[in-house]
C-alpha cells in the first residue's frame, strides 16, 4: 500500500483525470471573486496536465496553467503566509499591515526590487473565497489581490523605510485558482494583471510578467513543501 500511494504522488494525476475533475467543477466557475480572469484554453490545459507550467499573456493579463504535485491543502497554507515568502520568491520584504497573518481581508506591503529602473512597492489587499470554498467542500478555492499605494497605510519604521527606497507599482490585481485532483495533486490557475509603473516599457514589462508567472508557481510549490508555512492545513 506504501508503494502504491508513492507511486501515484511520483506519476502525478493522469490528463484525462485532470479533464474530468475540471469538468465536473466548471459550474462553480461562477462564484469566482475574479470574474474576469483569463479562461484556460483545452489544449493549454492538457499540456499542463502533462507536467509542464504552461503561461502567456492575454492583453495586460499574464497567466499561468500547472499541475503540482502538492495537495491542495498544503499549497494554500503557503499561498497565504506571504511575509514568509521573500528566499522564495523575488519579493525582498514582506510585512503584514492590517489583519492576521492567513486570514482572508489582510493587507500586505510588498517590495520588488527590479534591475536598471527604480525598485517597486505595492501594498496587496488579499480575499480569500469562502463561499467557493464552503460550496465545494474546500476541494475549490480562490485567493484574489488587488494592490493601493498609498503611504499613510504603512506605519512602521522598517516599512516606511522600504517604501522610500523604491517607487510605488502602477497597480497589480489577480488571483490564484486551486482546484483538487486527487489528495496528492492540484490543478492551479494563476493570473497577474500589472502596470509597472513609470520607467517601464510595456514591451519589457510583458515579458517580465509572463516570466514572473512561472516562477510564482514554481515557487509557490516549493515553499509549500519545504518553507513549513505557519497557516493551518485543511
Amino acid at each position: 500500500m506504501l508503494f502504491l500511494c508513492w507511486l501515484m504522488v511520483a506519476l502525478g494525476a493522469a490528463p484525462e483525470q485532470v479533464e474530468a475533475r475540471l469538468t465536473e467543477i466548471a459550474p462553480l466557475r461562477a462564484q469566482r471573486i475574479e470574474a474576469n480572469a483569463p479562461v484556460m484554453d483545452p489544449a493549454n490545459i492538457r499540456k499542463a496536465a502533462g507536467g509542464t507550467i504552461v503561461t502567456g499573456l492575454d492583453g495586460r493579463r499574464a497567466w499561468g496553467v500547472a499541475v503540482l504535485n502538492v495537495p491542495i491543502g498544503k499549497l494554500w497554507a503557503g499561498l497565504n503566509d506571504e511575509t514568509r515568502h521573500p528566499g522564495y520568491t523575488p519579493v525582498t520584504y514582506s510585512e503584514l499591515l492590517t489583519g492576521k497573518v492567513c486570514e482572508s481581508g489582510r493587507s500586505v506591503l510588498q517590495f520588488l526590487p527590479v534591475p536598471v529602473v527604480s525598485d517597486r512597492w505595492w501594498i496587496g489587499h488579499l480575499r480569500s473565497n469562502a463561499a467557493l470554498a464552503r460550496a465545494s467542500g474546500n476541494s475549490v478555492r480562490e485567493l484574489s489581490w488587488k494592490s493601493t499605494v498609498d503611504p499613510a497605510e504603512v506605519t512602521s519604521e522598517s516599512g516606511k523605510k522600504m517604501i522610500s527606497e523604491g517607487v510605488p507599482i502602477g497597480s497589480t490585481r489577480g488571483a490564484w485558482f486551486l482546484v483538487a485532483i486527487d489528495q496528492f495533486s492540484t490543478y492551479v490557475e494563476y493570473y497577474s494583471n500589472t502596470d509597472p509603473g513609470a520607467g517601464v516599457p510595456q514591451g519589457i514589462a510583458s515579458r517580465l510578467a509572463v516570466g514572473g508567472v512561472k516562477s510564482a508557481i514554481e515557487a509557490m510549490q516549493k515553499f509549500a513543501k519545504e518553507g513549513r508555512p505557519v497557516c493551518p492545513v485543511f
